[in-house]
């Protein structure tokens, strides 16, 4: 198997940043030199990767004092989405197969080993929801990462971290709006479970959630395909 050009390789990296929602639209990267050292390559091979980005759609540049390289606005996301689902329609049933294996693994997980600090660290970032109507997206990373944490195990929660740059779900508003409270929803119920320490409930609501969220994906596509 011949290995990855490390360009391409910096541009799955930081395209995975924005798929997972780490990276948000409008976001500035980080500076190229900080950017490339991170990566283990050279700034000249960094410039390949942001140029195969800016060229996808994902990623502005601009010159000058203030300029730099910053994630796309989110029209323009929108149409890296959609390219990207077309493109990847025949995995999206296994990345989703996968990500429910190790969600509900998850879940079950932190129902039995959960501390009461990660109960409510939990809690605490289920509860961003009310304050996070811009990025809809980020208060579902924070609620699934501490979820992960409290379920001590690092492997299962790279797992999820590496499966979620997988599936593109980065623009908050065309894919939550009106479902903040179905989501939420989930999440109450997942931390209910977790506190119950009944992890049968905690991994069955997870499938319950990311089902919803499969429908959700399939549905966008199918919406994107007709427009």
């Amino acid at each position: 198997m011949l290995s990855e050009p490390a360009a391409d390789r910096a541009a799955r990296h930081i395209r995975s940043l924005i798929f997972s929602g780490q990276l948000r639209p409008g976001d500035r990267l980080p500076p190229g030199r900080d950017l490339a050292e991170r990566l283990g390559i050279s700034r000249v091979t960094l410039r390949l990767g942001l140029k195969a980005l800016e060229g996808a759609g994902y990623l502005e540049t601009s010159k000058g004092a203030h300029g730099g390289s910053r994630v796309s606005d989110r029209d323009s996301l929108l149409r890296c989405w959609t390219g990207w689902m077309r493109q990847n329609s025949e995995d999206l049933h296994d990345i989703l197969e996968f990500r429910t294996t190790v969600e509900t693994r998850i879940a079950a997980l932190a129902a039995e080993q959960r501390t009461a600090e990660e109960l409510t660290r939990m809690e605490t970032a289920d509860a961003m929801y009310r304050e996070t109507r811009a990025s809809l997206f980020r208060w579902d990373v924070a609620f699934h990462d501490a979820l992960a944490r409290a379920a001590h195990s690092p492997r299962l929660e790279e797992a999820m971290i590496a499966v979620r740059g997988e599936l593109f779900l980065p623009v908050d508003q065309a894919l939550h709006e009106h479902r903040t409270e179905d989501v939420h929803a989930f999440h109450k119920a997942i931390i209910v479970a977790v506190r119950d320490r009944d992890t049968l409930r905690a991994a069955e609501t997870m499938r319950d959630h990311i089902a919803d969220t499969r429908r959700m994906v399939y549905r966008a596509l199918e919406e994107s395909a007709g427009a």
